[in-house]
C-alpha cells in the first residue's frame, strides 16, 4: 500500500512538472506574442512594420522563410509585400484571390498547415509533385472586418514541423500583425493628404504672388493711358492717340496672354491633356508660327533650319502650336533686341527633334534642373512679364504627345530648348 501510494504521489509529481513545463512554455509563447505585438505597433512606418512582422515571425515559430502578402485596391490579387529567404523571382509575384494556398486562405479566411505528406487534400492541387514540402503555415490577416492580406511561414531545414499549437499562435499573432498594417497604411493615407494640401497650399500662394505682381503692371499701364486719354480728351494729338491705345492694346494683350497660360495650367492640373492626333508636316507647321508672331518679333530674324525629307508625325496641332508659341516668346524675353533666334527641325531614331535657341544670357545653372516647374523663371530685361508657366505647360503638352524635353545653355552664349515627337502610325488620339 506504501509502495502505491508513492506511486500514486511520484505520478502526480509527473503530471505536474509536465503541465507546469507546458503552462510555462504557454506563458513565455503568449509573452513573446505580445512583445512581437507591441514592436509591430511601435512604428507607423508600413515598411517598418511589414519587417518586423517578418522578423517576429521568424523568431516566434523558428522559420526559415516568410512573407508577408497584402491585397491590391479592388481585393482581388496578392501581391508580396515583404519578404526574407524566398527567391527574386517568387518575392515578384502576384497571385488571385482563390489561387494557391495563400489565395485560399485569403478566399475562406481560415489559417492552415502544409506537411510533407500532403495530407490535407485541400492543397494537394496547389503544390507541384516535385516540390516537398517539409512544413508551412499560412494565416489571414484582417483588420476591423477588413481584408489586409495573408501572412505566410515555412522551414525548410532541420526537423522542425508545425503543429497546431504552432497554427493557433501564427494566428494570435496574425490578428496584432493587421492592425498595425492598417494602422500604418491610414497613416500613409494621411501623410500623403497632407503632403497634398501643404503643395496645394504652396501652389495657392504663388499663385496669387504671381498673379497680384504680374496682372498688376499691365493693369496699371491700361488705367494710367486711359486716364490720360480721358484727361486730354479733343486736346490729344493723333499721334497721342494712336501712340496711347497701342500701348492699351498691348497691355492688354499680355494680360490676355497670362490668363490664358494661367487656364491651360488649371487644365493641366486636372489630368494628362487628352490631344487630337491627326497627320501634320513640321516643316509647314513650324513656318507658319513663326509668321504667326512676326508681330512680337519685330525686326527680329529667325533662321529657320528644317531637315530634308523630314518625315510626317501625328499630333495635335493645336498644342504644337501651343508648345512654340511659348518657345519663341521665352526667346524673345530672354535675349536682347536684334540678336537673332534659331528654330531648327531634324530627324533622330524614331523620333522628330524641334529646337529653339536665343543668344541670351542663358539659364542660370541652378535652374536648369527645374525650369519647367510651374512658376520658375530666370531674370529677364524690365517688362518681360509672363507667369512663369510656359516651359510648365510646353513639358505637360510635350510628355501628352509621349515626348521629352530639355534646356541646355549654348557654348556660345544663349540657350536652346528642345522637344522631341515620337514616330506614331496613325490613330485617334493621345494623350489621356
Amino acid at each position: 500500500e506504501k509502495e502505491r501510494a508513492l506511486d500514486r504521489i511520484e505520478r502526480a509529481l509527473i503530471e505536474e512538472r509536465v503541465l507546469s513545463a507546458a503552462l510555462e512554455g504557454r506563458v513565455r509563447e503568449l509573452t513573446s506574442i505580445l512583445r512581437a505585438g507591441r514592436a509591430v505597433a511601435s512604428t507607423l512606418s508600413l515598411e517598418d512594420v511589414l519587417h518586423l512582422i517578418l522578423t517576429s515571425a521568424q523568431e516566434l515559430l523558428g522559420a526559415t522563410e516568410g512573407s508577408v502578402m497584402l491585397f491590391d485596391e479592388e481585393k482581388t490579387t496578392l501581391r508580396i509585400g515583404a519578404s526574407v529567404g524566398l527567391p527574386e523571382e517568387t518575392a515578384r509575384r502576384q497571385i488571385r484571390v482563390g489561387e494557391g494556398v495563400a489565395g485560399w486562405v485569403a478566399e475562406f479566411r481560415e489559417a492552415v498547415i502544409l506537411r510533407g505528406d500532403l495530407s490535407d487534400h485541400r492543397f494537394r492541387r496547389f503544390v507541384p509533385k516535385d516540390r516537398r514540402v517539409r512544413s508551412a503555415m499560412s494565416a489571414p490577416l484582417w483588420a476591423r472586418a477588413e481584408p489586409v492580406g495573408v501572412l505566410n511561414v515555412s522551414v525548410s531545414q532541420g526537423d522542425r514541423e508545425y503543429t497546431e499549437h504552432d497554427l493557433r499562435a501564427l494566428t494570435v499573432f496574425a490578428e496584432h500583425a493587421a492592425i498595425a498594417i492598417n494602422n500604418a497604411r491610414m497613416y500613409q493615407r494621411e501623410r500623403d493628404a497632407s503632403v497634398k494640401l501643404a503643395e496645394v497650399d504652396t501652389r495657392r500662394r504663388d499663385f496669387l504672388a504671381v498673379v497680384s505682381h504680374d496682372l498688376k503692371a499691365p493693369l496699371t499701364a491700361i488705367l494710367g493711358y486711359s486716364r490720360l486719354l480721358r484727361d486730354l480728351g479733343r486736346k490729344a494729338t493723333d499721334h497721342q492717340t494712336r501712340e496711347f491705345t497701342e500701348i492699351i492694346e498691348k497691355q492688354a494683350r499680355r494680360m490676355l496672354q497670362m490668363i490664358e497660360q494661367l487656364l491651360m495650367a488649371t487644365s493641366v492640373d486636372q489630368g494628362a491633356p487628352v490631344l487630337l492626333r491627326e497627320p501634320l508636316y513640321l516643316d509647314r507647321l513650324v513656318r507658319e508660327e513663326v509668321a504667326a508672331f512676326r508681330g512680337v518679333l519685330s525686326e527680329r530674324a529667325v533662321d529657320v533650319k528644317v531637315a530634308d525629307e523630314l518625315p510626317v508625325v501625328y499630333g495635335d496641332r493645336s498644342a504644337l502650336e501651343h508648345i512654340l508659341a511659348n518657345l519663341l516668346d521665352n526667346a524673345v524675353k530672354y535675349s536682347e533686341d536684334g540678336t537673332p533666334i534659331e528654330v531648327e527641325v531634324a530627324p533622330a531614331t524614331e523620333e522628330v527633334h524641334v529646337s529653339v535657341s536665343d543668344r541670351g544670357p542663358g539659364i542660370p545653372q541652378e535652374l536648369l534642373t527645374n525650369v519647367f516647374d510651374r512658376y520658375q523663371r530666370g531674370d529677364g530685361p524690365p517688362g518681360a512679364g509672363g507667369v512663369g508657366l510656359g516651359l510648365f505647360i510646353v513639358r505637360s503638352l510635350t510628355q501628352g504627345h509621349g515626348g521629352r524635353v530639355w534646356a541646355e545653355n549654348r557654348a556660345g552664349g544663349g540657350a536652346s530648348v528642345t522637344f522631341t515627337l515620337p514616330l506614331r502610325r496613325q490613330g485617334s488620339r493621345v494623350g489621356g
